[in-house]
């Protein structure tokens, strides 16, 4: 892996519950990369309530890994909690979101770096090829189409995890879904905030181990209870008639 010139910390944010089974790999790949990179940085993980092991694991990994940072919370709140308690923790120059279940490969960071150092403040992975179910993919893509209708977007994939923020841009941001919506309602709100979004491709792969927390049909009304939500919140912002979106 080639030795990038980047003199910025980077963060690698990533939600986890009941991550026992992939958290640990997932990690010390991402802490294996900064390295092999060159890169100064930190990895952040947002355990949101997990039953199983994860806990264990990451308290493990934080006494042998000296720029691990890991944010408990004492009951399960949502994905959108657990990235956004990641964003507040975290002390990095540029943020990079990820899931903590294995399905992105962060040694594609190269990728979004180049597209940031061309002058790009916000970088969004789309998933070349999303391997999931039949019934997820097909859900990902009509929520893709709905998102990008409703709010006058253009992007590929527009709920993907893996994605590279500026800090201060992130950290402007108050994200007020707390599940599974929150990268889409990141996008959706820079987009109107007229923040110019590239988008560079990236591979997924199936999940190797453990069982995904995201029901479709129940995650699928969720996001679309909240959409309609924020379409009003948007309306409003661009009449004016309230401050921040």
């Amino acid at each position: 892996m080639q030795t990038l010139q980047f003199n910025k910390k980077i963060s690698i944010l990533m939600p986890a519950y009941n991550e026992a089974e992939n958290i640990e790999r997932v990690v010390r790949k991402s802490i294996a990369t900064l390295v092999n990179l060159g890169l100064e940085g930190e990895v952040v993980v947002a355990n949101d309530g997990s039953l199983d092991n994860t806990k264990s694991i990451l308290e493990r990994l934080k006494k042998e890994i000296t720029n691990l940072v890991v944010i408990e919370h004492k009951q399960n709140m949502g994905y959108g909690a657990a990235l956004n308690s990641a964003i507040k923790a975290a002390g990095g120059e540029v943020f990079v979101t990820i899931d903590s279940d294995g399905q992105f490969d962060i040694g594609e960071l190269p990728l979004l770096l180049d597209l940031y150092q061309r002058g790009s403040k916000v970088v969004a992975g789309y998933r070349k090829e999303k391997k999931d179910s039949l019934i997820k993919v097909l859900a990902n893509k009509c929520l893709n189409l709905l998102i990008n209708v409703m709010f006058g977007l253009n992007l590929k994939d527009v709920n993907s995890a893996f994605k590279l923020y500026e800090s201060g841009i992130i950290k402007s941001l108050e994200i007020e879904s707390r599940g599974y919506q929150a990268p889409a309602e990141i996008m959706v709100k820079l987009k109107t905030m007229r923040h110019s979004i590239a988008e560079v491709g990236i591979t997924h792969a199936y999940r190797e181990k453990g069982r995904s927390a995201l029901g479709t049909v129940k995650t699928t009304f969720h996001m679309l209870v909240f959409f309609v939500y924020l379409k009003l919140r948007e309306y409003l912002y661009r009449k004016k008639i309230i401050n921040n979106f």
